[in-house]
């Protein structure tokens, strides 16, 4: 039997990178999926999927996260999971970012996480279930240039330490995984660039990850198999959090990187 085989789950962030390898991943182990992006085009791709239901719209709007739970239980029963993994990224200094910026980056990573929170937890509160937050490595640690999305991702990885706090009693449990540098579209442009080889460079694994390798750990923390794990954030980050980043690694000082 598959980790997750008959169980209810919601994505958000469904319709690229680490949301759809999540999706496909669950539906793969035969779970029953609602898949939430902010586009009917960016979710086309869910039609394949017998399994899958799509529904397309903005996290931050309360009644979003409503319907994407009405609509996991009305279509398939009662909820068992959650993946919050819609996110963005803005680029931008202290002191050249804009506080636009940072009001948008917040308001989808913290409170699309919170409102997608709140509305599962109401869903699972007689029965007990799963949510697996999106975090960063970013949230664990400071990058130079991105301060707004540091301070999301920090917020959220301490939300879900909070909420496991708050909803172990209920027998919901929360997680969150923390990326390190993974192709998806939010990396696209250091493809090929001394950027790109320079953090390759202090992997210890010495490669960027893939999106599928996130959600098999998503799928590990959604399912019973990680029943005695929450309030946990799990780097899934080729070992970068493992140094202090002043350093190139052995094979990265091979090529030539200090």
């Amino acid at each position: 039997m598959s980790a997750n085989q008959g169980n209810v789950i919601v994505v958000t962030g469904a319709g690229s990178g680490i949301g759809k390898a999540a999706v496909a991943r669950l539906a793969s182990e035969q779970a029953m999926v609602v898949a939430v992006d902010l586009t009917e085009s960016s979710l086309a791709w869910t039609e394949e999927l017998d399994s899958v239901v799509s529904l397309a719209g903005d996290v931050t709007d309360p009644k979003v996260n409503d319907q994407m739970v009405a609509l996991a239980v009305d279509n398939f029963g009662p909820l068992d999971g959650a993946v919050l993994n819609a996110g963005i990224l803005a680029q931008g200094d202290i002191m050249r970012g804009s506080m636009t910026d940072y009001d948008r980056v917040m308001d989808v990573n913290v409170r699309g996480v919170a409102l997608g929170l709140k509305s599962s937890v109401a869903a699972m509160a007689s029965a007990g279930g799963s949510i697996t937050i999106t975090g960063s490595v970013s949230g664990l640690r400071g990058d130079s240039g991105l301060w707004a999305y540091n301070v999301s991702k920090g917020a959220v990885v301490n939300l879900a330490r909070a909420a496991a706090l708050d909803l172990g009693h209920l027998n919901i449990r929360v997680n969150a995984v923390c990326p390190g540098p993974i192709h998806t579209g939010l990396t696209e442009e250091t493809k090929g660039t001394k950027i790109g080889d320079a953090m390759e460079a202090r992997l210890p694994l010495g490669r960027f990850g893939e999106p599928e390798e996130v959600a098999a750990v998503i799928s590990f923390l959604i399912s019973d198999e990680s029943s005695f794990v929450t309030g946990t954030a799990i780097p899934v980050d080729g070992g970068i959090t493992a140094g202090t980043g002043q350093w190139a690694t052995y094979a990265g000082r091979k090529r030539g990187f200090l």
